[in-house]
């Protein structure tokens, strides 16, 4: 009988013991969860101080817009004030290229027509008539498809209309056709639309907002899924075979290093060219697979981030691996620790082998994907069904940006290539 109560007291003793570890190592957890969440959180002040930081060296250069410094505010921001009131719509014309921009910005690349006001603040009026030239309170001119500045309006009949100069391109390649001095455009557009954010119509291909989530992270956020979707390590795509800053020559040393880890999709480095047709027109689910996307731009531009980085990689819940804006450009602009920068890694074998570090500790890698929990990535470039929003932004400068008429005197002293880019 004794034995049985010896027994039963040290199995009582064994319990408690038990119960208080457990209830230390729960505290000690949770302790461990909001220390975490702290570090997020202290990252995510740091990160929207930095931009606002920015913001305004910016604006010492060259004055970034009211438009500008909305789109990269927090969401739920208070819109800005319209400070141009106008008894009927604003009248936008697009100039000579219309229906070609129409598959894009208006069609998605698709058979339908979306409104280009859907989800607006504003609304306006578009058209691509040239008879409206007269009427129109801005002309947007798409730089990249003109071939002479002789192609623009010779006249102008009103003092308060906008001319818009677009282009989504890189200083290096303004101009499609003919080897045009930029120049010869002096003085003659009143406002800039690029992706930079210091344009007065800004159309970056993607966004990166600050959610409401401040003291408690996004609960939609799944680890999980992420795990479950990806079963392949490195890709890219790609049909442009070019550059400027040796893209594909690093890529091909990629590849000898990685091997079968890393899928070529399009006709460069004898890449496959029947999984992923379509291009642009539509999206590429092959790509879901891949932990890590190579988001390498055909030209190392100031802010120059597109598709690649916003689509290919946050869309598709990878990592992108950025050749193309300078780093400083990328921590300014994307979430923060959610990439990889080549100017990172002294070479291709050192990047190949953090790309394998990270792949072997999931840890490790899911660090890169903490930010998703108080931020979110908007895509808004229009390409593989996405979402437009360049004529919605040309809507919005009329309604919000300074009413006071400016001109670009010297067209070099805000799209340089020589100063924006390393050639």
């Amino acid at each position: 009988m004794r034995g049985l109560l010896r027994y039963a007291k040290r199995l009582l003793i064994l319990c408690v013991g038990f119960t208080i570890f457990c209830a230390i190592l729960v505290t000690f957890l949770i302790f461990l969860g909001k220390k975490a969440n702290k570090e997020v959180l202290a990252e995510k002040t740091e990160h929207e101080q930095w931009i606002k930081k920015e913001l305004l060296k910016n604006e010492r250069i060259s004055t970034t817009s009211v438009l500008g410094r909305w789109l990269l505010s927090s969401e739920g921001s208070l819109l800005p004030p319209i400070i141009n009131k106008k008894k009927g719509p604003y009248l936008i014309l697009i100039w000579k290229h219309g229906k070609f921009l129409e598959r894009r910005h208006i069609r998605r690349f698709t058979n339908n027509k979306f409104s280009p006001w859907e989800n607006c603040t504003v609304k306006c009026v578009l058209s691509y008539q040239s008879e409206h030239l007269d009427i129109a309170d801005a002309v947007v001119f798409h730089l990249h498809l003109t071939r002479d500045v002789l192609e623009l309006p010779t006249v102008r009949t009103r003092w308060d209309q906008r001319w818009i100069f677009l282009t989504d391109e890189s200083p290096i390649h303004t101009f499609l056709y003919g080897n045009q001095e930029l120049s010869r455009y002096n003085g003659l557009f009143n406002w800039s639309m690029t992706y930079r954010m210091n344009s007065d119509v800004p159309v970056p291909y993607g966004r990166t907002i600050s959610t409401s989530f401040i003291n408690s992270p996004n609960i939609n956020f799944s680890s999980d899924l992420i795990k479950k979707s990806k079963t392949k390590l490195v890709t890219i795509m790609g049909s442009n075979c070019r550059g400027t800053n040796g893209r594909w020559e690093y890529i091909n040393q990629l590849k000898l290093i990685l091997g079968n880890d890393l899928d070529i999709y399009g006709k460069c480095l004898n890449g496959n060219t029947t999984a992923c047709p379509g291009h642009f027109d539509k999206d590429c689910p092959v790509l879901n697979s891949y932990k890590f996307y190579l988001a390498f731009e055909n030209s190392n531009c100031r802010e120059y981030l597109t598709e690649k980085v916003f689509w290919h990689g946050y869309h598709k819940l990878a990592i992108p691996v950025i050749m193309g804006a300078p780093k400083k450009d990328c921590e300014k602009l994307l979430p923060p620790r959610s990439f990889l920068h080549v100017s990172d890694f002294a070479d291709p074998a050192a990047l190949a082998n953090y790309i394998q570090y990270l792949n072997k500790y999931n840890e490790k890698y899911f660090e890169y994907h903490e930010w998703r929990k108080y931020y979110k990535v908007i895509n808004e470039h229009g390409y593989f069904g996405s979402m437009s929003r360049h004529y919605c932004r040309v809507c919005e400068a009329l309604h919000y940006n300074s009413p006071v008429v400016k001109v670009y005197e010297n067209m070099e002293s805000f799209w340089n290539k020589k100063r924006d880019c390393i050639i």
